[in-house]
């Protein structure tokens, strides 16, 4: 079975974007007896050594492992915003060792304003470039992460482009399930309950699975551990196919009624059974 780990970030339902999310991802994944947690940058008190050095003590002692840490990108910023987020990775990448932590997970850009789609995916082609050129400087490894938000890369073909355009050994790529164009998630607007993705999503995920080093699996509902507006099963078959064996992180976004607390376990159960029966 491919290693899960729970998106801290998840846990903002009920403690807000800050540290309680880590260790409460951490003592849920001990108790389900799962391989760690990822995190994102804003849930940090800060990029102190000798705190983050005890947060990751605090993390291990449990029994549990960090993934990746994720830095945070406003998507409805110009491209002019992008050289505050290089220096931000730059910082991020300095930081996560301490943490025992050696992937950085990082989005593309909003396509805002006067911009153009293709002047937006240049801009961030060479984002990821300068940050990636840094990052194998210091031996971390960069997910690139397709999401949508009108941003760019959130096509299966974008994101293979740029995966082929950006020339480092520190890129990789992590393929979220629900941030993808065709996605009802993916707009960052509320749907309806009975809202389900269009089939370009699970296009741009056949074309993208051979490629994803890492899936970020999103759920909306996890009732009782099925997702309402994702075919899983569907999308399972799919990275069978790809032969996909690398980490799961299970990414919680509440739609209905459940707490982080009752749909996390459920999504694990769930994502397992899956994975564990079938061609």
């Amino acid at each position: 079975m491919n290693p899960i780990y729970l998106q801290a970030l998840s846990f903002q339902d009920r403690f807000g974007p800050g540290e309680d999310c880590i260790h409460s991802a951490a003592d849920m994944a001990t108790e389900l007896g799962i391989a760690g947690i990822d995190i994102e940058d804003r849930l940090l008190k800060s990029f102190e050594p000798g705190y983050l050095q005890e947060l990751a003590h605090q993390i291990e002692g449990r029994g549990v492992n960090f993934g990746y840490c994720g830095l945070i990108v406003d998507f409805k910023a110009p491209v002019s915003s992008i050289e505050d987020e290089i220096d931000r990775a730059k910082k991020l990448i300095d930081a996560v060792p301490h943490l025992g932590i050696e992937s950085i997970r990082v989005p593309g850009n909003g396509v805002v304003g006067d911009q153009t789609v293709e002047s937006t995916f240049s801009a961030v082609r060479d984002k990821f470039q300068q940050i990636c050129d840094y990052a194998d400087r210091a031996g971390i490894k960069v997910f690139l992460h397709n999401h949508n938000h009108g941003s760019t890369p959130s096509t299966g073909v974008q994101v293979t482009r740029m995966l082929d355009e950006i020339d480092s050994s520190a890129l990789s790529y992590v393929l979220d399930t629900g941030q993808f164009q065709g996605s009802p998630g993916a707009g960052g607007h509320p749907r309806s309950a009975d809202n389900s993705a269009n089939p370009e999503l699970y296009n741009s995920i056949e074309i993208c699975a051979p490629r994803a080093e890492m899936v970020r699996t999103k759920f909306y509902f996890a009732e009782p551990g099925d997702e309402r507006w994702l075919d899983y099963p569907h999308i399972v078959r799919i990275l069978k196919t790809a032969a996909f064996t690398g980490p799961i992180s299970i990414v919680y976004e509440p739609r209905g009624n459940m707490s982080s607390t009752e749909a996390l376990p459920a999504a694990v159960r769930y994502l397992t059974d899956l994975f564990s029966t079938g061609p």
